[in-house]
């Protein structure tokens, strides 16, 4: 049975229609990577305060099904095929949408996947196609919205992950990947603040969400997508993708520089902050079980 938690209305009930669309002032949300999961929790949501929502995915019969749920709000969204990996393709499509829709106020920099697998019997084009969508990602989005961003005061979101704090055993290029996108988001806050820049940007570091990501994860192993999607899905506690991005949106009205979601992510957090390396031991004694079936003996 999931436990899957969706009480972002309870935790953050300062997330209203009103508070959103005052931080918007009429202008735009981009959301990549809203094909699924947290991204088209974010696109419902923003819609359904009425703000114009614009997405994108690779994956356009998921992004259909999105915007469709997205008009249910009364909101038609702008739905759009991007690889965000391609630089280039997201530099045209910020100045496409720009041009049509005028400079967003937010940007969700949301894209990811993932690989389970040991850092030996990993796929590494697969390998590298996460760096690129994950990292690569959130530079594109970055580079090519900011000027727009900057110039009216917008915020950027730029999703990392709980194990952009601490590695996971058995998704080497994925934890790279969000470490790499923590901390070229950290640089970034550091750098627009140095120059009195309008623009904001977050760093979200989500645990647990249920979404599709394991689902639809690269396995080596048949039985380790089994084994590890019946335990994502059904017995690992996490948040559900509405009450993830209501947490998104609260740190974003609280102005916060690292938005964390759910119970674990703010607990790995600060056992992160007190204990750093210390941590890692603890941790792998509790996981260690699980990990192993899923690494297999060399």
């Amino acid at each position: 049975m999931k436990i899957s938690l969706n009480l972002g209305h309870v935790w953050h009930p300062r997330v209203t229609d009103e508070r959103l669309r005052r931080l918007c002032a009429g202008r735009s949300a981009v959301i990549t990577g809203a094909g699924s999961g947290m991204g088209r929790s974010l696109a419902n949501r923003v819609a359904a305060a009425g703000i114009p929502v614009l997405i994108s995915d690779v994956d356009m019969r998921a992004l259909a099904e999105t915007a469709r749920s997205v008009a249910r709000h009364g909101v038609e969204p702008d739905a759009t095929e991007v690889d965000v990996a391609d630089a280039a393709a997201v530099t045209a499509y910020a100045d496409e949408v720009t041009r049509r829709h005028g400079a967003p106020a937010l940007v969700f920099n949301n894209a990811g996947i993932t690989m389970v697998a040991s850092v030996l019997d990993e796929d590494d084009d697969y390998a590298r196609r996460i760096m690129a969508v994950n990292f690569g990602g959130v530079v594109n989005g970055t580079r090519a919205f900011l000027p727009y961003v900057d110039a009216v005061g917008g915020r950027i979101v730029n999703t990392s992950s709980a194990f952009g704090l601490m590695g996971s055993p058995a998704q080497s290029a994925y934890s790279a990947s969000k470490f790499a996108a923590r901390g070229f988001s950290e640089s970034m806050q550091k750098q627009l603040r140095a120059n009195d820049s309008r623009a904001r940007i977050h760093i979200v570091c989500p645990g647990v969400v249920h979404t599709a990501i394991a689902r639809r994860a690269r396995y080596v192993d048949p039985a380790v997508r089994e084994y590890v999607t019946k335990g994502f899905d059904r017995r690992l506690p996490g948040a559900h993708p509405d009450a993830a991005a209501t947490a998104i949106l609260a740190g974003v009205l609280g102005d916060r520089d690292r938005i964390l979601v759910g119970i674990d992510a703010r607990v790995l957090d600060l056992g992160v902050r007190l204990l750093a390396g210390a941590l890692q031991r603890p941790v792998a004694t509790v996981t260690g079980p699980a990990f192993q079936r899923i690494l297999g003996a060399r």
